[in-house]
């Protein structure tokens, strides 16, 4: 996604790394160096606090204590990871595993996790890593979560940054600033206006070639009904495996990375962290599904296509992204 801005003035940023990305705040209002300074290491803090809890990239995170764990007694969660793994196993349910956070054996499996491979893994490697997938081997009580099965893996990749941008909307809206736009590798939320103007984001296409690059596809104007937008595609992080192209999006049905033509899905929601997961689901859906999945569970999607002959794409939207967006062609 890319933000778009047509007034400048008063307009305060923050910007910063995180995630493996960068971190961009747009805030309608004139802050000091003291007041941006104050909030920018309130972010930083509470981003920080994310990595810490939901990064397996980090082998001290509360996550990875979990995922090293044997034992099958409930586990305490921070209220943030239970807010994270709550909505990431409703979604399970609602997609009847289509998205499963415990396709984390295969992220590894494929290259795509903190553990690197440069091969295709074997039919039979696939096969015993779809042992210890299935997110009906997870329970989230009061007591915390269990896990039935010890070799169970999650990875949060798929949701994590979106909540990251939740974080950061909340803590600009503690600081008492009411208007705004949160940027976290693609990911946005926002809130109120641009003195009067809304916010607006622009929804990414791929250039000719499908992976090589992205170009702006059309701007929508955010509102506070649907303040979040998150994409999902295969056109960016990819890598080649045993001479064919392998997508970091992995089936936990059957342990593949697959590739349709639907090369990118943008949802907008409530939330960022939901945005962020529903976007995922229908990426793994493909071009077959996708569109009939947002129709059914009243998602706001564009879904981007590749096109056949003369037209390079094509794009489909749900009937609720129909509603919900006003429309800028760039």
């Amino acid at each position: 996604m890319a933000c778009g801005e047509s007034r400048a003035e008063n307009v305060s940023r923050l910007s910063g790394e995180t995630m493996g990305t960068f971190w961009n705040v747009s805030i309608a209002a004139e802050l000091d160096d003291a007041a941006k300074n104050t909030l920018k290491q309130r972010i930083e803090s509470e981003l920080e606090a994310v990595n810490d809890s939901m990064s397996t990239y980090r082998d001290t995170s509360e996550l990875m204590r979990i995922n090293h764990s044997r034992d099958a007694s409930p586990q305490t969660v921070s209220d943030g990871l239970r807010r994270v793994l709550a909505k990431a196993l409703e979604i399970s349910k609602e997609s009847e595993g289509v998205y499963d956070i415990t396709v984390g054996p295969l992220v590894n499996l494929w290259g795509f996790g903190p553990e690197k491979r440069r091969d295709k893994p074997s039919d039979a490697e696939i096969a015993a890593a779809l042992q210890h997938v299935g997110y009906h081997k997870l329970q989230l009580s009061a007591e915390g979560l269990s896990k039935s099965d010890p070799e169970i893996f999650i990875d949060l990749s798929s949701i994590a940054k979106g909540y990251g941008v939740d974080v950061v909307a909340e803590t600009i809206d503690a600081a008492g600033y009411p208007n705004y736009l949160v940027e976290i590798g693609g990911e946005i939320r926002s809130k109120g206006n641009k003195y009067g103007a809304p916010w607006r984001v622009g929804i990414e296409r791929p250039e000719a070639g499908l992976v090589s690059g992205a170009a702006v596809a059309n701007i929508i104007a955010m509102n506070d009904r649907l303040p979040a937008m998150a994409t999902s595609g295969n056109y960016r992080n990819y890598a080649e495996k045993g001479g064919e192209m392998a997508y970091h999006i992995i089936d936990p049905k059957d342990g593949k990375s697959h590739s349709s033509r639907l090369l990118s899905a943008t949802v907008l929601a409530g939330d960022c962290m939901t945005a962020d997961a529903y976007a995922t689901t229908l990426m793994l859906l493909g071009d077959k599904k996708a569109l009939a999945f947002a129709d059914a569970h009243n998602l706001a999607a564009e879904l981007i296509l590749a096109g056949e002959g003369d037209k390079p794409y094509l794009i489909q939207r749900s009937k609720a992204f129909t509603q919900a967006i006003q429309e800028e062609q760039p």
